[in-house]
Order: structure tokens, then sequence, then C-alpha cells
């Protein structure tokens, strides 16, 4: 029977290490063995997004949708099809697994790019994005001193209060990005930014920088001359995130040669180095795909049957046969 998994159920369930597990395991698998999509449509309250997708390994298929309306909000959700039979297996409330599995993918980057060992970090953005990407990074490469900068004070000096008993790190709230960025090794952008923060300058030797808040051609972190000094960028999906990501599609209108990006499953693998030197300026770029929620819904959806937690309902889709007409 198919099993939803409300927010509450996914808040019981979801770990940073639940999640950074299981992205570790899907950028492992061959590009041959996954398949993902997009699919874009504005409608006259806002806009919709699909995200098919399907592991072969894991065999499962599925979807996430996220759906805007117009003063309204934004709606997540993920769709689990068993890969054999077609059945649905469940639906995920998917909040709270965009957050976490963002995070994740750049904790898997951060480990095969970032310096082995980080003394100060730096993460400009408070929201919920930018927290799942201190929990995950935390995980990998915990600093001894989190720099913790947004616009708003109020902002960063409630991410410190709120997010220092579940951080290793001791975390700073600082007033400018300078400050921030002053003497760190691992940069983090998670913000909603339509003009570039990082630029060229700060693309300085043995840094590593984390970018996933631009997936929109309107959101912008990475100045195009920035893109241009760093030695090694990486992206979650380079076809994806030079398309898409206001910042990389600039640079890629100012020359930037996208066949210079490597795709992060290259990295996992071991195929493209993600870090040859110390002195070497890193980018990992980020826009996300439907495979990476859809590897954390299923073990969300596996964790829920052995706990027997979330509603089961009754198999409500019905199957046409091949050949009937």
């Amino acid at each position: 029977m198919p099993r939803v998994l409300d927010s509450s159920t996914v808040e019981e369930l979801l770990t940073p290490s639940l999640a950074l597990d299981a992205m570790r395991e899907l950028f492992s698998y061959s590009e041959e063995e996954l398949g993902y999509g997009r699919i874009d449509l504005r409608h006259p309250k806002g806009w919709l997004r699909a995200l098919p997708a399907f592991m072969r390994p894991g065999g499962v298929f599925g979807f996430k949708t996220i759906h805007r309306t117009d003063g309204v909000g934004m709606r997540y959700a993920i769709y689990v099809h068993d890969l054999e039979t077609g059945e649905l297996s469940g639906i995920v409330d998917g909040l709270a697994v965009t957050n976490l599995r963002t995070g994740a993918v750049s904790a898997v980057a951060t480990e095969r790019m970032a310096p082995e060992v980080v003394e100060v970090a730096a993460l400009v953005g408070t929201g919920p994005v930018a927290r799942g990407q201190a929990l995950l990074l935390d995980l990998v490469r915990p600093a001894r001193e989190l720099r913790v900068y947004a616009r708003t004070p109020d902002n960063r000096a409630r991410f410190v209060e709120e997010m220092s008993s579940r951080l290793s790190s001791r975390l700073v709230a600082v007033e400018s990005l300078d400050e921030a960025l002053d003497g760190a090794q691992l940069v983090t952008l998670a913000t909603k930014a339509s003009s570039p923060l990082l630029e060229s300058a700060h693309v300085v030797p043995g840094r590593h920088v984390n970018s996933v808040g631009p997936a929109s051609r309107d959101r912008s972190e990475v100045s195009t001359e920035a893109f241009f000094a760093f030695d090694r960028v990486v992206c979650d999906s380079v076809k994806l995130v030079m398309d898409e990501a206001g910042d990389a599609h600039a640079a890629v209108q100012a020359g930037f040669d996208p066949a210079t990006a490597h795709d992060l499953a290259g990295v996992v693998s071991g195929g493209v180095s993600g870090r040859s030197a110390d002195t070497e300026a890193t980018l990992f770029k980020s826009v996300g795909t439907g495979l990476q929620d859809l590897a954390v819904a299923a073990r969300l959806l596996d964790a829920a049957e052995e706990m027997s937690v979330g509603t089961e309902i009754d198999s409500f889709i019905s199957v046409k046969p091949l050949g009937s007409g």
C-alpha cells in the first residue's frame, strides 16, 4: 500500500546523516543507471516545476513537484514509484527534504574539494537552505569557527542563537561580507541574491566555495570574473547549472566554457580530481535535480515502513493493461 509522509513525519525521520548517506550513494552510480529531467510551466497565479527521475540501482522512479501560488507560497511533494511494477510506493512532503539534500550535495562536494582541515568557515545566508548547509558541512568539514553573515542583523543573530547547540563550530555573527570571508578556507553562499556577492578578489589560493542559491536566471552569487579565476569548477549537473543559475549562465555568455567544468559524479568516481593541490581555488555550484530528492524520499519511505509511521492509503491509480486497446 502507498504510504504518505507529511511534514511532521519527515522531520521525525530525516537526519543529516540519512541525507548525506543518500547523496554519497547517488553520486557513486554510473550515468547509465540514472535519468532525470525538468519541466517548467507558468500559469496565471504562479508556476509549476516537475522534476522526474529514475534510479535503476534503487529500483525507483518518480518526480518532485514544486509550485508557487502568488500570495500563498510554495509547496513541495515527492512521488516515489516502484521501477519494476510502476506502483506508487509513497508521497513525501518535500520541503525539509529539499533543504537537507541541498546541504548533503554540498557536503559530498566539500569532502572532495575543500582543504582537509578547515579552521575558519564562512556562511553567507541564514534561511532554511543555509541551515541545511551548516548541518551537513559540519559532518564533513567541522570548522573551529563559522562566521555567519546576512544583510539583516536580526537574522544572523537568530541563526547563531538557534544553531550554536547543533553545530560543533563556534558560531560568530559578523557585520560584513569581507569580515566573513577574511581568512576563511571554506565559504558557502546560500542566498537569494540578485547580484553577485563573490568577486574575483575573493578567489584566493586554497579556498573552496559552495554556491547553492541561484537556481534561476534572476539569481546570482558569483561574479562572471570569478568564474574565470577558479582553478576548478564542479557542478551537480553542469548542463543544468550553466543553463539555469543566473551567475553561471552570465559567465557562459561572457565566454566561460562549460566544457571546463565537471560533474560531481565524475569527482566522486575518481575520474576527475576535486583538488589536486593545496593552493587551488575551487568552486561547487548546485541547482538540484529530481534524482537527489528521489534518493532521499526513497530512504524515508523505507524507514517509515520499518518503523510503521506515516499514513497508509489504498492504491488509487488504475492500470490500463498493455494491449487492451
